[in-house]
């Protein structure tokens, strides 16, 4: 076995092609990309609203593409942002491309908090005025790792969550300057609801409450304490009774919410996560997808890969069905492009095939350019409570563009839901490693064979356009405010209309 190449990974773009070349699939979907977007028109007067979000562009990453785009489109809906983020940059990734797509007149208030990071850095300048810049970053370097491992050991993980007093004083006093009618918390991490919380309390604004992901989570192979457990289920009951509307990204997962929670049913909606036209027209060409593709067949794998979301579980069958078709060699490749946890970092540059290559943490633009290139791009959902609670948000994105989608998700849940609908897919469960390779053997056979298909329903794919999405949120909006304030706003009976079945 060869150890497995980390440099990045680009796909051959094609060259010289005119508009004959494409083919009819990618002209229909180049077509349907340009079409304009159709929303409905706005219920309500709209206001000003504060976003809390501690992860904001130029932090990098999956997490922070929904508060982006709600700042983007929620002034096109009537509703102007304020964004509340965190201010220090020790995030994991970052991509300043994010940058350029959020409004020129964004107000974006970055506090800086009593976090690690932030501490760190405040005592680092103050060295660096004594001892020069250099020592300044070492006293930076050594501070935060020394105080983030307090913070663990005092059951604060890595204190990031210290950031709640001082953003909330931000919020209020900036509520005080040039009042908001509403406040939006999204999270992960999961502690800005307890800023928006304490917000809505001495303010008496309308809160709405946006859980991306379950507050109790089994996606990492050892599960968090029963103690640990039992705070994020009381944690959870305390948004769900204090906010006015809580969202979540999946129908699954409100429905859990609904069941548990009864009482506050009709305060419980989804409103799934999305795609942007604009990030897939400034990403790929149409001549980028044409010609003969066949000599090749490139898998490409996006996202974060953690926990139970093992690569082994790909590259196992992968590598089986090379060996049993030696043909295939140096023409089949698996593109892993995201962040791998240190132990399957480990095993992966330990003992890999030569078909895999780690392209690493790649900008959004890039990701995207990636997958559209691919012969088939993969989404991983393993099944576990979170599984089924939970839609990759790189989903959307993977169905807005002509690629073959290589689902690896549980049967029944809402990502193997939408997939179906769209086409232009295989479905397989993730932990079933024959079923793994019988559709891995389907999807290269096809695509050598010219027989892949890549078209969809693209009506179904406009339900996920961010516009429509930040629609949606706008409604919910005005139902909060509606409700709690009693100014006119949507009418009762669209209120349920906003939900994602």
């Amino acid at each position: 076995m060869t150890t497995a190449s980390t440099t990045s990974y680009t796909l051959p773009r094609a060259t010289s092609r005119t508009s004959a070349d494409v083919p009819e699939h990618v002209q229909r979907w180049w077509r349907w990309l340009h079409r304009p977007v159709i929303t409905p028109p706005a219920d309500g007067v709209g206001g000003r609203v504060l976003l809390i979000s501690y992860q904001f562009p130029p932090t990098g990453g999956s997490g922070v593409q929904r508060p982006a785009k709600l700042a983007k489109y929620l002034p096109r809906c009537g509703w102007q942002v304020e964004v509340l983020t965190a201010a220090h940059d020790r995030f994991p990734w970052t991509d300043t491309s994010l940058l350029a797509d959020l409004p020129d007149d964004l107000i974006t208030h970055r506090i800086a908090g009593h976090e690690p990071a932030c501490v760190a850095r405040w005592l680092g300048a103050q060295c660096a005025r004594l001892g020069g810049e250099r020592y300044g970053r070492r006293v930076d370097d050594a501070l935060h790792w020394r105080l983030t491992g307090w913070a663990d050991r005092l059951g604060l993980q890595n204190g990031e969550s210290l950031w709640i007093g001082p953003a909330t004083r931000a919020a209020i006093r900036r509520h005080r300057e040039t009042p908001f009618d509403a406040v939006i918390s999204t999270g992960p991490p999961h502690f800005v609801h307890r800023v928006a919380m304490q917000v809505a309390r001495l303010t008496g604004l309308p809160w709405l409450a946006d859980l991306r992901d379950p507050l109790v989570s089994d996606f990492d192979r050892t599960g968090c304490s029963p103690r640990q457990a039992r705070r994020m289920r009381e944690y959870e009951a305390d948004i769900v009774e204090r906010a006015d509307l809580i969202v979540t990204t999946c129908p699954s997962f409100a429905w859990d919410l609904q069941q548990r929670y009864p009482e506050r049913t009709r305060r419980i909606r989804a409103i799934t996560n999305g795609f942007d036209r604009d990030d897939i027209r400034r990403a790929v060409r149409p001549a980028e997808l044409a010609g003969d593709t066949r000599d090749e067949c490139t898998l490409v794998a996006a996202g974060a890969f953690y926990g139970r979301r093992e690569l082994s579980r790909i590259i196992r069958p992968l590598q089986r069905l090379m060996q049993l078709h030696p043909p295939y060699a140096g023409r089949v490749k698996l593109v892993i492009a995201g962040t791998i946890d240190a132990e399957q970092r480990r095993a992966v540059q330990q003992n890999t095939p030569e078909f895999v290559s780690l392209a690493g943490y790649v900008d959004h633009a890039e990701a995207i350019a990636l997958t559209a290139r691919a012969a088939c791009s993969i989404v991983v959902v393993p099944a576990c409570e979170h599984g089924h609670l939970s839609i990759p948000g790189k989903t959307f994105e993977l169905l807005a563009v002509p690629t073959h989608v290589l689902a690896l998700v549980p049967s029944g849940s809402d990502t193997e839901h939408i997939v179906r609908r769209t086409g232009g897919c295989t479905v397989a469960p993730f932990e079933r490693e024959h079923a793994v390779f019988s559709a891995l053997r389907g999807i290269i056979e096809s695509h050598f064979s010219g027989e892949l298909q890549a078209d969809r329903d693209w009506t179904r794919v406009d339900a996920f356009d961010r516009q429509i999405i930040a629609r949606r949120f706008a409604d919910c909006l005005e139902a909060a405010c509606c409700e709690k304030t009693g100014r006119r706003g949507i009418a009762s009976h669209n209120r349920e209309a906003v939900e994602v079945a």
